[in-house]
């Protein structure tokens, strides 16, 4: 495991990796989660590059907390990690993957931190205008659970409920709710590519759709699953993650 940490808050990284390899992907969860949310999705992408599964700060692996964490603070700690492991170890720029909350971090992080990213993927952003309640979000959480694999969902509730603690999750789902995505991916500077499952409650189509107009190099696509689609589709999702290192002119064997 990697380590970043600037003595209030700490990322802890999770690295697979190839030998010899040549390029790397960041991936960001969601609320409540952790780096375990990746694991079919790293799985797909090992054999092409370093596959760094962060944990945030106060999630996962990384030491619990006291203090809230925003977005914009979730952002700088992955600039941080990325600067130290990534960047620093002498690999380009990395492909930066965000889930949900991730999406979010991931949107901050390309605006405040262009160095750190070649491109974003945003995977199920959530909380467009006219659902920022915990009431809108809640009910389509919900909607999407009967869906899901119960894996999926045993994990997401054992990361949730033990290894994040209730009381920082529920501080960090005000900052899910209040965030406008729509209004930071404009200052982005390279490709971000907004993906959704096809049957995915909590990302609908027009939003997706929103978010890819937004940002300057802005695209959409559509995978198979629902909000999870880097559990149910992870080889679709790995294809769009080669698809960027590809544009990037690293090719992939």
């Amino acid at each position: 495991m990697n380590r970043s940490s600037d003595g209030g808050s700490t990322v802890v990284g999770h690295v697979r990796a190839p030998l010899d390899s040549d390029r790397a992907v960041v991936l960001v969860h969601g609320v409540g989660s952790s780096s375990r949310a990746y694991q079919k999705l790293a799985d797909h992408l090992v054999e092409h590059g370093e596959v760094h599964a962060v944990d945030l700060p106060g999630y996962g692996a990384s030491p619990h907390l006291t203090r809230d964490v925003t977005i914009p603070e979730h952002a700088a700690a992955v600039a941080r990690y990325v600067r130290e492991h990534v960047l620093d170890a002498g690999l380009p720029a990395p492909v930066v993957v965000g889930h949900s909350m991730g999406a979010q971090v991931v949107g901050q992080l390309l605006a405040d931190h262009p160095d750190v990213a070649s491109t974003g993927v945003l995977i199920g952003p959530t909380a467009e205008p006219g659902t920022r309640s915990l009431g809108s979000q809640a009910a389509r959480l919900a909607v999407d659970a009967v869906g899901e694999s119960p894996r999926t969902i045993g994990v997401l509730l054992v990361d949730a409920l033990v290894r994040c603690r209730t009381p920082y999750y529920l501080g960090q789902l005000r900052h899910v709710i209040e965030y406008r995505l729509e209004d930071v991916l404009p200052r982005s500077t390279v490709p971000v590519v907004v993906v959704r499952g096809r049957r995915d409650p909590v990302a609908p189509p027009d939003w997706i759709e929103l978010l890819a107009a937004r940002a300057p190099f802005g695209r959409h696509r559509t995978v198979r699953g629902r909000h999870h689609s880097m559990d149910t589709d992870p080889g679709g999702v790995a294809e769009i993650v080669l698809e960027a290192w590809r544009s990037a002119g690293r090719g992939i064997e």
